[in-house]
This record gives C-alpha cells, sequence and structure tokens, in this order.
C-alpha cells in the first residue's frame, strides 16, 4: 500500500489569526516542499432568538416555529458555507501570488477537532490560530484549540502574532520523554530550512545537571547539519526562557507538548499552556 502523502494543514476561519497562518503555510511550504492545504470548517450550530422557554406554545405555533428556525438555520449554513469558500479562494490567491502552486482547499462540515481527529494521518504540520472565530468569553487560549493539542498527535505551530518569518527557534529541553521526542524530531524531519538558528536551551539551577543534560541532547543531534547552539541557563524555567525569547529574537518556540489528560484545570496548570499564556512568539509543539 503507498504512503499517505502528507501537508501543511493550515486552518482558516476568517478570526483575526487567519492571514497569519496561511502566511506561516505558505512560508513553510515553499522552505520544505511539503504541499499546503488550506482547511476551512462550517459548524452548524444555529441559535435563534425566538425560541419560547415558557412551555405555552400552542401545537400549530409550534410547528410554525420548527419550519422558521429550519429556514434560519438553512439561511445561516448556507452563508457560512459562502463565506467559507470565500476566505479560501482569497487565500489561495495569496499563496499563488507568493508563488506557491501546490496548493489544496477543503471545506467540510463540523467541529474542527473532529475533523482533525479523521485527518491525523494526513497531516504533516498543523498551523492554527490561538484562538478561533467562536471563542468566546476572555479564554487566552480557544477552547477549540485546547481540545486539539491535548489530542491531536502531530506537530502543532499555534499562530498568536502577524506572520514573521522564522529565522531563530528556541527549543525548550530538560530531558523528558516529550522533550527528547520533540529533538529527535528536528533530526529526523525538519520543518525549517538548515539555516534557521536552533537554540536547545535547558533551565536548571544545578549547573553539573544541565551540562549533562546538554551532553544528552548532543548526542542526539550529532550527525545533524543544522544550525545549533546548546544553551544552559539558571532560574525559574518559565522566566528564563520568555526573557531568553526577549533578549535574542527569536520567532517561535519549540517544546513537547503535554500528554493526554481530561481533566482541564490539571491540564491547563501545566508547563506547555503557560507558555501558550504567556510567550508573545508563535509555539511549535511536538508529541
Amino acid at each position: 500500500m503507498a504512503a499517505v502523502e502528507k501537508a501543511i494543514f493550515a486552518c482558516v476561519d476568517g478570526s483575526k489569526f487567519s492571514n497569519a497562518v496561511c502566511e506561516y503555510g505558505i512560508d513553510i511550504s515553499k522552505n520544505t516542499k511539503i504541499p499546503l492545504k488550506l482547511l476551512n470548517t462550517v459548524e452548524h450550530s444555529h441559535k435563534s432568538s425566538k425560541i419560547d422557554f415558557s412551555g405555552n406554545i400552542g401545537l400549530g405555533e409550534k410547528d410554525e416555529l420548527l419550519e422558521e428556525l429550519s429556514n434560519e438555520d438553512e439561511k445561516e449554513s448556507k452563508t457560512l458555507i459562502t463565506q467559507g469558500k470565500e476566505l479560501l479562494e482569497t487565500l489561495k490567491q495569496k499563496a499563488t501570488n507568493q508563488g506557491l502552486h501546490s496548493v489544496i482547499t477543503s471545506q467540510r462540515h463540523g467541529k474542527l477537532y473532529d475533523n482533525l481527529s479523521e485527518l491525523q494521518d494526513k497531516i504533516r504540520l498543523l498551523i492554527v490560530g490561538l484562538r478561533g472565530k467562536d471563542s468566546q468569553g476572555n479564554h487566552i487560549v480557544g477552547e477549540q484549540i485546547e481540545e486539539i493539542i491535548r489530542n491531536i498527535e502531530v506537530p502543532t505551530l499555534i499562530v498568536n502574532q502577524e506572520f514573521r518569518p522564522i529565522n531563530k527557534i528556541l527549543m525548550a529541553y530538560d530531558g523528558s520523554t516529550s522533550s527528547i521526542k520533540a529533538l529527535q524530531s528536528i533530526v529526523k524531519s525538519p520543518l525549517f530550512k538548515a539555516d534557521v538558528r536552533r537554540y536547545v536551551v535547558n533551565v536548571c539551577d544545578d549547573e553539573r545537571k544541565s551540562r549533562m543534560l546538554l551532553a544528552q541532547a548532543a548526542e542526539i543531534l550529532h550527525d545533524t547539519k543544522l544550525n545549533i547552539e546548546l544553551i544552559s541557563l539558571k532560574g525559574e524555567p518559565l522566566n528564563e526562557l520568555l526573557k531568553f525569547q526577549s533578549e535574542n529574537d527569536i520567532d517561535a518556540i519549540v517544546m513537547g507538548a503535554f500528554s493526554h489528560g481530561k481533566i482541564r484545570s490539571a491540564i491547563f496548570g501545566s508547563f506547555t499552556s503557560k507558555m501558550l499564556q504567556n510567550s508573545s512568539k508563535p509555539l511549535i509543539l511536538i508529541r
């Protein structure tokens, strides 16, 4: 059986990060020659203001209301489908104008997470905005995005700013299973050009332990020809990584993502979530 050709999936919904998601997809696709797929999902969740919760609707009135709700839902769905197709065509044209011709567009129905679950074996890199169009309240991270990064097991680029070419990457390394896998992934199948500067950073107050961990990282990286520098820092890991990011003009942070979990408070008390909430640069999460 032939292997499935994987693509870069850029998820766009017309929200504030959609244009940047597309731009990152174009840039990475051009540099890696991996096809780009622009994905728009249409979620049918119409809520009418005409619903009467009093229970006092007569039988005939109820039939009329159901028909009216059905018509509203159909009209809203058609609007969402049309808007999504227009968005895909606009972004595809943007990619073509920038010299990228291997662009596929796809519109699917249902929740983004459910669709991505079905498509996992076709995804080389997933690109999503930190918050989608349907995000509500004051969540820094969109609710659907939380679900995606908990459970979709593909490298995922979380976009939280306007597009900026990726020339410098910070890779957080602490010797954990997830950080080892993240390091191994850039050796086996790098997503960025070889000349992109990659800082592998360990934060630990125990200098001896830090040297040992970086020696371990060097062993993983010994056959690679990538532009890599090993860095040891002391202090509180989150603060030191964010400080290093700022002082060295880092364009993206790569790290192993948290593992599976069902309780939101437990998951979003993790180091990964703190980075998502505090980093001003895109994060690339690898499991």
